[in-house]
C-alpha cells in the first residue's frame, strides 16, 4: 500500500492487491473483531481522522481519512473476514447531492436492448435520473437510452444524478462511450460511481484483452481508457465505490454490499467484481445484483436477512455465476416479489435461464409474483405491486419454454441386438448448457438389464450416438453390478432403451418411433 504500513498496524497474515492506480485492498481471513478494533485504534493513533462508523448486523464498518487518502476498514463477523482498502485522491468524504423535492413519482425503466446486457434508468422523485450501465456499443441501444431519459424528463434536458458502472464487460459499459459521443451536450452528468480494474491489469484479469468478434476495439483493454476520457470531458467527479459505502442520490439511499474489494483475491472473473447495490426508493428495497457471484462475494453468509428485497435484478441475466447452492441461499434470503431479468423471453425461458439450477429455483419460488424480462421495454412506478395474473404468466412461460427444448425421458421399444442400427440414435440439445444423460437397457430376461450408461451431450449440439459404443461411459458408477462393462450385450435379444436427461432434449431414431416421451416438468 502507498500510505499504510500494515505490519505496524496488524501482525496477522494478509493478501494485498492493487485494485487500480488509485486503490489497494488487504484481505484478512479468520480474524476476530478484536483485530478490527485494534486496526481502527492504530489508524487513529497514526493521525487518521475517523469520518464514519456503523454496524450492520454482525458487520462493522469504519472509514478514515488523512491528507488525500481514504481508508475503509470492514469486518464481517459471520465469515471472520476483514478488509482494509486504501484509496488515494479519495472523493468519498466530500460527496454531496442535493434533493430537489418531490416533483414526480419514482420509476424504474428496464431499457430494451438489441442483445442481452444491462441498461436501467431510475427516475428519482426530483426528476433526475440514475443510470445503471447502459448496454453494448449498439446504436439502437444508445438511442433508446437517450429517448428514455428525454421522455422521463418531460422534454427537458435530462439530469443524470449518477451514472453507475457495475463492471467492465461490453454488454454493460460499452454503450457509455457511444452515448457520450452523440448526446453529451444534450444531458447533464453530475457524477459517476464505479470500481474498475485498470485496463492493463492482466495479472488479475487476463480476459480484459478479449474482443467481440463482431466489434473492432471492443475489449475492456481499449474501452476503459476511452470511458475515463469521456467522463473527464464532462467534468463529472468519479467516486470509487467500495464495499460498505453509502450514497444518498436524490431520495434513493444506496449501499454498496459488494465490489472488487471482496473478490479480487479469489476470482479472475470480471463478473465477480460487479457492484452489488442495495437501494431504498419509493418505499421499497431494490437489490441490484448486477453480474455478481454470491459465492465469491459470500453475500448470503455476510448479510443474511439484510438481503431481503422487494425487487431483485436477477444476477448475471439469469445465466448463473458461481455455485448454484450459493445462489439458492441468496434467493431464499432475498425472497423478492418482483424480479427484473434483462434478457428476452427466448433466453429466459427457452434457451438459457430455466436450465440453471439457481435461476430455476428462483422462478419457482412462491414469493416471486412477477418476472419482468427484457422482451419489451418496461417502466414500473414505485411502490410497485404486481398484477393478479402475473404469477400465472411465469408458470405458463416456464412450462412452454421447457416444452420447446424437448423432454427429459424418452423410451424406445421393439429393438433388437441383432441389428446394429438399433443402437444408433440422434440426440439434439437446443439449450446453451450440457445435458447429462443416463441410458438404461431392458430385456425380456431381466437378468440382462444394463443400468447407468452415461453420456454428456454438449450445448447446442446435434449428435449421432451409438448407445453402447466407445463414446459412452458404461462403467461410470462406482458400484454398478448391472453396468455395460460387467453385463455385456446378449445376442439376438429384443430390448428397450430409456434415456433420462438432466434437461429437455430430443431423441430420434431412423426406423423407430418413441414408445414414450415424458411430459414437461
Amino acid at each position: 500500500m502507498k500510505l499504510l504500513n500494515l505490519s505496524s498496524i496488524c501482525n496477522f497474515e494478509y493478501i494485498e492487491n492493487r485494485e487500480n492506480n488509485k486503490s489497494y485492498v488487504a484481505t484478512f481471513d479468520n480474524v476476530d473483531k478484536k483485530v478490527y478494533s485494534a486496526c481502527c485504534n492504530a489508524l487513529i493513533d497514526g493521525g487518521f481522522e475517523k469520518k464514519e462508523a456503523y454496524e450492520n448486523g454482525n458487520n462493522s464498518f469504519c472509514f478514515f481519512s488523512k491528507d488525500n487518502f481514504g481508508v475503509f476498514v470492514n469486518y464481517y463477523g459471520a465469515t471472520r473476514e476483514m478488509r482494509i482498502v486504501e484509496e488515494e485522491d479519495c472523493l468519498y468524504f466530500s460527496y454531496s447531492d442535493s434533493f430537489g423535492g418531490n416533483l414526480v413519482t419514482p420509476e424504474i425503466t428496464q431499457v430494451k436492448l438489441e442483445d442481452y446486457g444491462m441498461s436501467y434508468v431510475i427516475r428519482l422523485s426530483d426528476g433526475r435520473f440514475i443510470v445503471i450501465d447502459g448496454g453494448r456499443e449498439l446504436e439502437p441501444d444508445r438511442d433508446r437510452l437517450f429517448k428514455t431519459l428525454k421522455k422521463g424528463a418531460n422534454g427537458e434536458k435530462p439530469v443524470i444524478a449518477a451514472w453507475i458502472m457495475t463492471h467492465p464487460h461490453a454488454d454493460h459499459f460499452n454503450c457509455f462511450n457511444l452515448f457520450m459521443d452523440n448526446y453529451a451536450d444534450e444531458i447533464i452528468l453530475e457524477k459517476v460511481l464505479l470500481n474498475f480494474p485498470e485496463a492493463d491489469d492482466l495479472e488479475h484479469y487476463p480476459k480484459l484483452t478479449q474482443k467481440h468478434k463482431l466489434f473492432a476495439d471492443s475489449s475492456p483493454f481499449t474501452n476503459i481508457p476511452m470511458m475515463y476520457e469521456r467522463i473527464s470531458q464532462t467534468g463529472a467527479p468519479i467516486y470509487m465505490a467500495h464495499t460498505g459505502q453509502r450514497y444518498v442520490i436524490g431520495d434513493a439511499k444506496c449501499e454498496i454490499l459488494s465490489s472488487m474489494d471482496d473478490t479480487i483475491h479469489n476470482s479472475d472473473n470480471i463478473n465477480s467484481t460487479s457492484l452489488v447495490i442495495r437501494m431504498e426508493l419509493g418505499g421499497q428495497t431494490i437489490l441490484w445484483a448486477t453480474d455478481s457471484s454470491f459465492e465469491h462475494a459470500r453475500l448470503p453468509e455476510r448479510y443474511g436477512s439484510y438481503l431481503k428485497a422487494d425487487i431483485l435484478q436477477v444476477p448475471h441475466h439469469g445465466f448463473g455465476n458461481g455455485a448454484h447452492s450459493e445462489q439458492i441461499k441468496g434467493f431464499e434470503l432475498i425472497r423478492p416479489s418482483v424480479c427484473l431479468l434483462p434478457v428476452s423471453d427466448y433466453n429466459a425461458y427457452v434457451k438459457m435461464c430455466t436450465y440453471r439450477e439457481g435461476t430455476s429455483h428462483l422462478m419457482n419460488m412462491p414469493c416471486v409474483r412477477e418476472i419482468i424480462t427484457g422482451e419489451t421495454q418496461r417502466s414500473i412506478t414505485l411502490p410497485y405491486t404486481p398484477s393478479e395474473n402475473a404469477r400465472g404468466e411465469i408458470d405458463k412461460k416456464f412450462m412452454s419454454g421447457r416444452a420447446a427444448g424437448g423432454s427429459c425421458v424418452w423410451v424406445y421399444s421393439d429393438l433388437s441386438t441383432a441389428c446394429e442400427e438399433d443402437f444408433e440414435f440422434t440426440l439434439l440439445n437446443m439449450t446453451t448448457y450440457p445435458a447429462d444423460i443416463s441410458i438404461d437397457l431392458y430385456f425380456e430376461n431381466a437378468a440382462n438389464e444394463v443400468r447407468y450408461i452415461k453420456y454428456q451431450l454438449s450445448k447446442n449440439a446435434l449428435k449421432r450416438l451409438n448407445i453402447v459404443g466407445e463414446e459412452v461411459d458404461g462403467d461410470a458408477v462406482y458400484f454398478n453390478w448391472l453396468s455395460l462393462k460387467g453385463q455385456g450385450i446378449p445376442e439376438n435379444a429384443r430390448f428397450s432403451v430409456r434415456f433420462m436427461s438432466s434437461q429437455p432434449i430430443v431423441v430420434s431414431h431412423e426406423k423407430h418411433k418413441a414408445a414414450y416421451v415424458s411430459p414437461v416438468v
